[in-house]
């Protein structure tokens, strides 16, 4: 892959933390990892962290309209490339499986950052493809002996959708306080295509609002906290074609965070601590034309989610070879769904079928994660980066009736009603994964970068204990195993004065 015109052109000079966990330049770096920095969003004012994922070589994005999209990095999406929200993995079920919906508002967002390649050493399931690691901004004046604060507005129009934007934004401190709080405004009808077509069921109307703090209590120990609240009252889903209505009428997510992160700690480098907890619901109505028959589905969902997580990281200077980053995580998903479809005749309106059923369980998934980094000096020239990782989940899920009405020839009374148990249960799943990677410094402005790594993806709540139903019934498999990535790569990375850049070739399997 080769740097697209429009990525930072000195982006070999900015510190990431994404690849290896460790604040390092991405010149001195084995793995391959894209920046979009901050004066690249400034620069560009994206509408969504997604937009700007589009001008990375190796990446791209795909989905469901402007707003319901994916990444891809390498030919991976869906859930094989991982996002994450200032190095967590906040998102839960329904958000990891359209990560990009925009629940942060692109304003708030300091910079992103993409691992290309399988990163479940340090990130564990979902990450065959690599990482998108949203980075949100950090509340500035804490170092100040006095108090300040500034005020921000930001509006912009967009003719293609008559879209409109609006946001505020103060940020203030001192005395080691520092403060970030923002609230903005989004919406935008049904846009149009590059041929000037309208395109059906786009819309999107939703609220931001973030307030993020941190306290410095000396010069080796912060301690933060985080509360984000994102309201989506109108998301288009584009992807039902010719559908009167496809949308989400409610996709609310509400995120709580607090942090810690201490320096110099004895034996420790450092030692970060995290607690996060995102809860959300969503509510998905739907009228959609048969393609085969003369009738349409009137679809009616309502989910649950939440998760509930905790980290810690720590960095060790063993000596001046090896510097080794370990950490554990644990995580509990939960969920639960009810849904109704009902089926009507295209000439009269009458029903003709109805289907209750939870499309998805009251259900539990906990997630159990231990990984070890080493980052060893062979010599000033040569840099190897050496780490291993075991996952370990547990998930578990209550049966769910399906029950089946027929209706008369008037669609006013239910001669035949059916139920049918589906039933699920526990299930348990374990991985072990790698990686290796070489980096030699032929001279300070030329590297030559080689990796090899693993990386795997534990099936979901969804795959493994959801019901979904049109005119036939589609059931989850508790019994499905973890999918499984290799990877080798080698790369050049350029830092002369006149000319910047990376190289790289991959093979994935």
């Amino acid at each position: 892959s080769c740097p697209a015109i429009a990525a930072d052109q000195d982006s070999l000079d900015y510190l990431v933390i994404t690849a290896t966990r460790l604040e390092e330049k991405t010149f001195d770096v084995p793995t391959p990892v894209e920046l979009i920095s901050s004066q690249s969003l400034n620069r560009n004012t994206p509408a969504t962290a997604a937009e700007p994922l589009e001008s990375l070589p190796g990446v791209s994005v795909a989905g469901a309209g402007f707003w319901n999209v994916i990444p891809v990095i390498r030919g991976l999406g869906g859930n094989r490339a991982l996002v994450l929200i200032d190095g967590d993995r906040e998102n839960n079920l329904w958000s990891g499986r359209s990560p990009l919906v925009p629940f942060v508002d692109v304003s708030n967002v300091e910079k992103i950052e993409v691992v290309k390649g399988p990163a479940s050493v340090l990130y564990g399931t979902d990450a065959l493809g690599g990482v998108v690691n949203v980075i949100t901004k950090t509340p500035n004046f804490y170092g100040e002996e006095k108090w300040a604060f500034r005020n921000s507005f930001a509006g912009r129009y967009s003719s293609v959708d008559k879209g409109s934007y609006g946001r505020y934004g103060i940020s203030g401190g001192g005395y080691g306080l520092g403060v970030n709080f923002a609230l903005s405004k989004r919406d935008a009808d049904d846009y149009k295509d590059g041929a000037g077509n309208t395109v059906q069921n786009s819309q999107f109307d939703a609220w931001n609002l973030d307030f993020k703090t941190r306290y410095q209590l000396n010069n080796d120990h912060v301690v933060s906290a985080t509360f984000r609240s994102n309201t989506i009252d109108d998301m288009g889903v584009t992807k039902k074609a010719d559908a009167p209505w496809s949308h989400f009428t409610k996709f609310d997510t509400n995120t709580y965070k607090l942090g810690y992160h201490g320096w110099n700690m004895g034996l420790f480098r450092d030692v970060q601590i995290k607690g996060w907890y995102v809860d959300q619901e969503r509510i998905y109505e739907g009228n959609i034309h048969s393609s085969i028959k003369p009738v349409y589905m009137l679809k009616n969902n309502v989910i649950d989610t939440s998760v509930l997580g905790s980290s810690m990281q720590t960095s060790i200077d063993l000596n001046d070879a090896h510097l080794l980053v370990a950490g554990f995580e644990a995580i509990r998903e939960e969920t639960d769904a009810d849904e109704q479809i009902v089926i009507k005749k295209d000439s009269n309106i009458r029903a003709v079928k109805a289907m209750t059923f939870k499309s998805l369980p009251d259900a539990e998934r906990d997630h159990f994660g231990l990984f070890v980094q080493d980052n060893i000096t062979l010599n000033k020239d040569v840099s190897l980066l050496a780490g291993m990782r075991y996952d370990y989940f547990i998930a578990d899920a209550g049966d769910v009736p399906f029950t089946t009405d027929v209706y008369d020839k008037d669609g006013s009374t239910v001669v035949n009603s059916k139920t049918v148990i589906n039933h699920f249960g526990r299930s348990t799943d374990d991985a072990v994964t790698f990686n290796l990677g070489l980096l030699y410094a032929v001279n300070r402005h030329l590297h030559l970068t080689s990796n090899f790594s693993s990386g795997f993806r534990a099936p979901d709540i969804f795959e493994r204990y959801s019901t979904r139903s049109s005119s036939y019934m589609v059931i989850g498999e508790p019994n499905l195993k973890p999918e499984y990535s290799y990877n080798a790569d080698a790369g050049i990375k350029m830092d002369f004065p006149r000319v910047r850049g990376s190289f790289s070739g991959f093979y994935n399997r």
